[in-house]
């Protein structure tokens, strides 16, 4: 299927000039599913997944497109500024020389389905003929999407145990936690909490609802409290020192636990060990020691360190 997609992408890219696509199945109370992608990093595409606006009254193209059905593009949405100005835009399209961007919203027979991305280095590169194009075979990649195997991943959590969600939310820790995310441009998020010694799995949506189950231990693949501790602040991108410098352990024990939680992740390394964290909720997002804002999604050090 990966392989079919590509070359269909590829004779696409005649009818549509672009440098990057994405395809994701967008469903409520599940998580983003990639579907296809080419082109953009791994970290544009995440932000794509996790950043753009998709919940709103009567669809994206309505609230953004001039002339809807026609999709929208940077150069000819109604909302060009602003987006222009997120941190999507700022920090992953236009960082990575992104100029021009379009997003089709996909359906099928029995409703949304996803959302198609397509991103150019060169302005103004889909106006006209490119987003008919665009409209046109959106039917056609919403039933693409619709035939993927949808992802074995877990639900997105909901809360059964009440008292649960009651300690969460007295968790001054926590509230803090919510209070940095709501600032943030995320439209949400999933991660691992500690509830004293209970380890829970915790979906935060804007402006800051929360819902929470218990985490198991086959989901979070065995990992001890102290490397969850680990992991979560290798997914901000710092060096085995500073590591152990927030957790006051030493720098030798830190790279214990790095080559432990890689070989229980089956990650070859720590690249790929924060890409598993990150795009499976194994990971506290604590204002100590791994603040939401400094959690980097597929970024390193540039030690080069495996």
């Amino acid at each position: 299927m990966p392989r079919d997609f590509a070359a269909s992408f590829s004779l696409l890219r005649e009818l549509i000039p672009f440098d990057a696509a994405q395809l994701l199945r967008l469903q409520q109370g599940k998580r983003p599913q990639e579907v296809f992608r080419t082109g953009y990093s791994s970290n544009a595409a995440w932000a794509l997944a996790h950043m753009f606006p998709v919940k709103y009254p009567g669809g994206f193209t309505q609230l953004a497109s001039a002339d809807a059905p026609l999709p929208p593009t940077i150069s000819t949405a109604t909302i060009r500024g602003e987006f222009t100005r997120s941190e999507l835009f700022r920090d992953y399209l236009g960082a990575e020389g992104y100029a021009e961007g379009m997003t089709l919203e996909l359906y099928t027979d029995s409703g949304p389905i996803g959302m198609a991305h397509f991103s150019s280095r060169t302005p103004r590169a889909f106006e006209g003929a490119p987003r008919k194009a665009a409209l046109a075979v959106s039917g056609l990649l919403g039933h693409l999407v619709d035939m993927v195997p949808e992802s074995d991943s877990p639900d997105w959590p909901v809360t059964v145990d009440a008292s649960l969600k009651e300690t969460l939310e007295q968790d001054e820790e926590f509230q803090e936690h919510v209070r940095e995310f709501q600032k943030s441009p995320l439209a949400f998020v999933e991660h691992l909490w500690w509830l004293d010694t209970q380890l829970v799995y915790v979906g935060l949506v804007q402006p800051g609802h929360a819902e929470v189950r218990v985490a198991t231990a086959v989901e979070t693949a065995g990992l001890s409290r102290q490397e969850v501790q680990v992991l979560s602040i290798l997914c901000c991108g710092v060096s085995d020192a500073e590591i152990a410098a927030r957790l006051h352990l030493s720098v030798r024990t830190v790279q214990s636990h790095v080559g432990s939680l890689r070989r229980k992740l089956g990650a070859e390394s720590r690249l790929e060990a924060v890409v598993i964290a990150l795009g499976a909720g194994i990971y506290v997002p604590h204002p100590r020691w791994a603040p939401l804002r400094q959690i980097a999604r597929g970024r390193l050090p540039d030690s080069g360190a495996v």
